[in-house]
């Protein structure tokens, strides 16, 4: 049953490897190269979106992958939960990097 409440984000949503036909949801100048469940989920805390972590699902246009699933409270659209999470795991990784 869909909880109209809460979103689910795959990874792929935010991959900039991925084309849109492929399941990227954001533009490619916000996406990330292979975001991980572990930087979804810290991202998300970081926004107090309530996440939830099912490591074991596969997203269906790439099931092979078995890439997990992070589910987020729906506190704003879809596609700004997405932008701002992409953004700070963006912020994260290029601090790592310094």
């Amino acid at each position: 049953m869909k909880d109209e409440n809460r979103i689910i984000v795959w990874p792929a949503y935010l991959d900039s490897k991925k084309t849109k036909s492929e399941g990227r949801k954001i533009a490619k100048k916000y996406a990330v190269e292979s975001p991980r469940i572990r930087e979804i989920t810290q991202a998300a805390k970081k926004l107090g979106l309530n996440p939830s972590v099912e490591k074991y699902k596969s997203y269906p246009a790439s099931w092979w992958e078995g890439s997990g699933r992070v589910i987020v409270d729906k506190k704003m659209s879809k596609l700004e939960v997405l932008v701002k999470i992409s953004n700070l795991i963006n912020g994260s990784r290029s601090s790592h990097k310094k």
